[in-house]
């Protein structure tokens, strides 16, 4: 449903708590902050979890600058919720979708990864497009 913001002409959508693509970017939100602030707080246990490993705590500057990026992007994907930018979301969606594929190849192709160490990335990847789309069709619909 499409209504006019009183005043200014400008077009605002409705979109909320009844759509699972608000709900999804939500969760995605919700899970970046949070591997984000973990990896800042226990960046050796996040390295293991992301499929790269460190040895030693003086090599956590990598693992805190992801980190950081993770924190970043959910803090912006909850920002665009909650303003219902949905076209910024399918475009951030779309776009992002890349970190986990290459974050997934490189964990494959680093330290002999193997594929268990890296499905996390690529599983993910599926959704952020999965959702990418369905934010499209919704669109597309209004």
């Amino acid at each position: 449903m499409t209504t006019k913001a009183k005043g200014t002409g400008i077009e605002k959508r409705s979109w909320g708590v009844k759509s699972l693509t608000y709900w999804l970017a939500l969760l995605f939100s919700i899970g970046l902050i949070a591997l984000g602030v973990n990896g800042l707080i226990q960046p050796e246990a996040a390295s293991r979890a992301f499929g790269l490993g460190i040895v030693d705590s003086a090599d956590s500057g990598f693992v805190m600058a992801k980190s950081t990026r993770d924190l970043v992007l959910g803090l912006t994907i909850a920002i665009f919720v909650v303003v219902k930018m949905k076209k910024t979301l399918m475009l951030l969606a779309l776009i992002s979708s890349i970190i986990p594929i290459v974050d997934g190849i490189l964990v494959l192709t680093q330290y002999g990864g193997e594929l268990k160490d890296s499905w996390q990335h690529f599983i993910t990847a599926i959704l952020v497009l999965m959702t990418a789309f369905l934010l499209r069709f919704e669109l597309k619909k209004s």
